[in-house]
């Protein structure tokens, strides 16, 4: 019987809410780098026998083809038909083939353009492929043709390997870019473990690529990559996603595959879900040791660690030694000050939006000279505030229509307090 842990960082609720997309086409955009080239020296370390394939009709399914690539020519053999040390008719098969192509991919869509395809319209065939499994190109999550989400490259792993020996035990977790990362990025190397990157690679603050990274040199802190677009070594700045960050990072997946069950799972909710961030969770050797970070949002102040109801630590910074499965709970409280409304009088409508957004505070007058702020957080925990283009006794209306689609939080702040954090969805 196959074992298979997906570990997700913070959210049990709404995976999508942090899941971002790939956005980029066959061919590597003129406007974007193609790093740098470094000579061999012994502050690195890259991962041989990593197979550099092409992009075939998406870059996520082709990054991770590589990955799986790789562990079929280091003791998984039966994961792809032939040889998988270079990119045959099997490896594309195995990546996209025709059938998801056809069922999929056409109509040929770009953006802004999304059109209808088998996801939606039906009569689709049975899925058996990484590029399947991953959802790439699917309409029915606004995926255009090559497009993947983050959120289903775990989903793809699992199904696709247990798909070709269901005995293997899987683990898969995701990493969000964070102080820790690098280290933990060293340590799967380090295990001769490629892992997915998400990247954003023009800079312009939003995700648009997956690679395959292979590789770190410790002295230059930079990051090895096959990008799908050739055959080269690509090395970057290890950095995290930004405005003007080429090639910055938003996380990557961290895909395992084993003939035992060696290790154990470390698992955390948060509590309240939009209260904090929890970073360093996984999959984890027996004895390894653990390093979590709780670190709260703006608004809350961490309290501490309960696991079954018993607090284990009141420190943001928790360390142990893993021994076995563990669920944590991060537990965050409002900071002092901040005051929800009773009985929750704040209506907002309509949500989902794609424009136009009302924000009705029944039991505040506007006019009642009380100072009032809208704030939209992001998927980062950036926090922009809003302009509010109509007002009257009791509504607030904001515009919304020029952010990207996906799931936010918006806060209504009065008088330097928040009162309300409200969930919204922005769809086209």
């Amino acid at each position: 019987m196959k074992k298979i842990t997906s570990i997700l960082i913070f959210i049990l609720i709404f995976p999508q809410l942090f899941a971002q997309q790939s956005t980029t086409g066959k061919h590597r955009p003129k406007n974007v780098s193609k790093g740098v080239t470094l000579k061999s020296t012994k502050s690195q370390v890259v991962i041989n026998n990593v197979p550099p394939y092409l992009w075939q009709h998406g870059c996520g399914p082709t990054a991770l083809g590589m990955l799986v690539g790789f562990y079929d020519r280091t003791g998984f053999s039966d994961l792809i038909d032939g040889d998988a040390a270079s990119q045959s008719d099997n490896v594309n098969n195995a990546i996209a083939n025709s059938a998801h192509y056809d069922d999929y991919s056409l109509p040929i869509d770009y953006y802004p353009d999304l059109y209808q395809d088998k996801s939606e319209l039906g009569g689709a065939h049975t899925s058996d492929c990484i590029g399947d499994f991953m959802e790439t190109s699917w309409s029915s999550e606004s995926n255009r043709y090559g497009w993947s989400w983050s959120s289903k490259v775990s989903v793809a792993f699992e199904s696709y390997v247990s798909m070709k020996n269901s005995s293997y035990f899987l683990n898969s977790s995701y990493e969000y870019f964070s102080p820790n990362s690098w280290d933990i990025f060293v340590n799967e190397i380090n295990s001769n473990r490629p892992v997915i990157l998400l990247v954003d690679t023009d800079g312009d603050g939003s995700t648009d690529h997956f690679v395959t990274a292979i590789g770190y040199d410790v002295s230059t802190y930079m990051y090895a990559i096959y990008d799908t677009w050739d055959s080269d070594v690509h090395w970057f700045q290890w950095r995290g996603l930004s405005d003007g960050n080429t090639w910055g990072i938003y996380g990557f997946n961290i895909l395992r595959i084993n003939t035992v069950n060696t290790g154990f799972d470390i698992s955390v909710i948060v509590n309240p879900s939009v209260g904090g961030v929890v970073t360093g969770v996984g999959y984890f050797e027996n004895g390894q040791t653990a390093n979590l970070t709780a670190t709260a949002e703006t608004g809350y102040n961490f309290v501490n660690w309960t696991e079954n109801g018993t607090q284990v630590s009141t420190d943001v910074n928790y360390s142990f030694i893993v021994n076995n499965d563990r669920e944590l709970v991060a537990n965050f409280t409002l900071a002092s000050g901040i005051l929800e409304l009773e009985n929750n009088n704040i209506t907002l409508y309509p949500n989902p939006t794609n424009g136009l957004l009302n924000i009705e505070l029944s039991a505040i007058s506007i006019n009642n000279n009380k100072k009032i702020a809208v704030n939209l957080i992001d998927y980062f925990g950036k926090i922009q505030e809003l302009e509010m283009i109509n007002k009257n006794t009791n509504i607030i209306q904001v515009n919304v229509g020029d952010k990207n689609t996906g799931i936010y939080f918006l806060q209504i702040v009065i008088d330097n307090k928040l009162i309300k954090t409200i969930k919204i969805i922005i769809t086209d």
